[in-house]
């Protein structure tokens, strides 16, 4: 095999991993990757443990002298996100990623790179092959499905692991360690309704032009929710026009912020000349309002027809959910400068065959708010007479300030670049925060190279930085065994 990384270091970690790029691994497709890693493992006579979900263990005895050392793990994922350009011929069940070097970046050939999450697997076989370092009982753990919902690290069986201190490596930027994560879940919400004959003036109503973008990373950034503007223009226009709803709809994921939302209405008091005023008004006060954040918004109106309502209570009912439901940053960290310690956002919107549903999710870098805040939701819902459930949850990485783990990490940091680390936090959920609920007292702290584009076909990693990431590493490890 003809290496593209050729030359550069370190070689081993390269080498390693162009041999996993070459290897399908789209999340619910890691069967072969676990037996890649499996093989890795019996060749070099080295515990090693696939399961039924295709989560992967290797471990490795503590360097001379540092056998009886506390063990470690180092943590990843095997599966990445299976995105390509669309002229892009490429089949994710069957072809590895061609790789290319454009200056001083790894990147991909019309696909994503999978550095997100294969500098960990890269780092970890590379410490696992290497008999010249010096570092404690080592516990690897590479987990499946962890793009669609952190599935594998969720399913996997911990009584294996040992370790109760763990390097996560699905946390880029370096000089930034990752020190806490949300937890979350989503909330589903049901107003069932009975449909009547259509009658009165039809209006649609469409959200357009927003931004959107993820509910955890971008919830602080007050984008605009299409399901939630159009709730307060329904408010609006109910408190002067006497209307009914055919069809709602807005957003396709509870983790997005909705850019788009639509319904029909049917007035039932001929004021559609009225309702239209109102929706002009309400749309220049929201204009107003995003010319910061979403300057784009704009409100389209046109005549409609429908072949059927909902009947009145349900109308209600739905106008006041969509407007009243709460939606945003709820709570900001007092730890972590910047964060996000709490929100919610009104994912989805959806029009079934006797009702109509809602997905929330709800996020807290603190389990106890996931739950207080899931019912509050819930308590609106079901005090306007409607079906509410909180789903599955994942439970969060909270902040720990007294981490020896971090502290060692950003010590060895500063020792080697001169510079101070930076405490890193995320409000989207992290197999960190899985594994803290899994293994009691576990001390955490992650790292990684600089990189971006994650999840799209411009993804990339700087090859500089993902050299010093795994040197950092390894002098971690060492200085564990002082």
């Amino acid at each position: 095999m003809k290496y593209v990384t050729e030359g550069r270091e370190p070689a081993d970690a390269l080498r390693f991993f162009e041999d996993i790029a070459a290897v399908p691994r789209a999340s619910g497709n890691e069967a072969g990757i676990a037996q890649f890693m499996k093989k890795f493992a019996e060749d070099r006579g080295l515990w090693v443990r696939v399961d039924e979900w295709n989560n992967v263990v290797i471990k490795k005895p503590g360097s001379k002298g540092c056998e009886d050392l506390p063990p470690v793990m180092l943590q990843g994922h095997l599966d990445i996100v299976p995105e390509k350009n669309q002229d892009t011929v490429h089949d994710w069940e069957k072809d590895g990623l061609k790789l290319m070097i454009v200056g001083d970046r790894l990147t991909a050939d019309g696909t994503t790179l999978g550095c997100d999450d294969g500098y960990a697997l890269s780092y970890m076989l590379a410490v696992l092959d290497r008999n010249d370092l010096r570092h404690p009982p080592l516990e690897c753990v590479m987990t499946s499905m962890e793009e669609i919902g952190l599935i594998g690290a969720q399913k996997m069986d911990c009584s294996v692991i040992t370790a109760r201190r763990m390097i996560g490596m699905d946390a880029g930027g370096e000089g930034g360690f990752l020190a806490s994560s949300a937890g979350g879940g989503s909330v589903t919400l049901r107003v069932p309704f009975t449909y009547e004959p259509a009658s009165g003036k039809g209006l649609s109503v469409r959200i357009r032009g927003l931004e959107g973008g993820h509910s955890g990373g971008m919830i602080h950034m007050e984008k605009g929710n299409a399901n939630k503007l159009l709730g307060r223009i329904l408010y609006n226009v109910s408190k002067e026009c006497d209307f009914r709803l055919a069809f709602i709809s807005g957003g396709f994921k509870s983790n997005a912020i909705p850019r788009e939302a639509d319904c029909v209405i049917l007035l039932q008091d001929g004021k559609t000349d009225r309702a239209r005023e109102i929706i002009a008004a309400t749309e220049k006060e929201i204009q107003t309002e995003l010319q910061f954040s979403d300057k784009g918004f704009k409100v389209l109106v046109d005549d409609a027809s429908a072949e059927k309502m909902f009947d009145a209570d349900a109308t209600r009912r739905v106008v006041f959910l969509s407007h009243s439901l709460p939606n945003g940053m709820m709570m900001k960290s007092m730890a972590i400068e910047g964060l996000t310690n709490a929100s919610l956002n009104v994912g989805v919107l959806t029009t079934k065959e006797d009702h109509v549903e809602y997905q929330v999710s709800v996020r807290s870098a603190e389990d106890s708010l996931v739950h207080s805040i899931a019912d509050v939701v819930i308590d609106i819902a079901r005090t306007a007479g409607c079906e509410a459930e909180m789903g599955n949850t994942y439970p969060a990485f909270s902040f720990d300030p007294d981490s020896r783990l971090r502290k060692l990490v950003m010590d060895v940091y500063k020792e080697v670049s001169g510079k101070e680390g930076q405490v890193r936090a995320v409000h989207g959920g992290t197999e960190a925060g899985v594994f803290r609920g899994k293994l009691p007292g576990i001390d955490i702290c992650g790292l990684g190279p600089t990189a971006g584009g994650a999840h799209t076909p411009d993804e990339w990693v700087d090859l500089n930085s993902f050299r010093r990431a795994f040197e950092l590493l390894l002098k971690v490890l060492d200085r564990m065994c002082d």
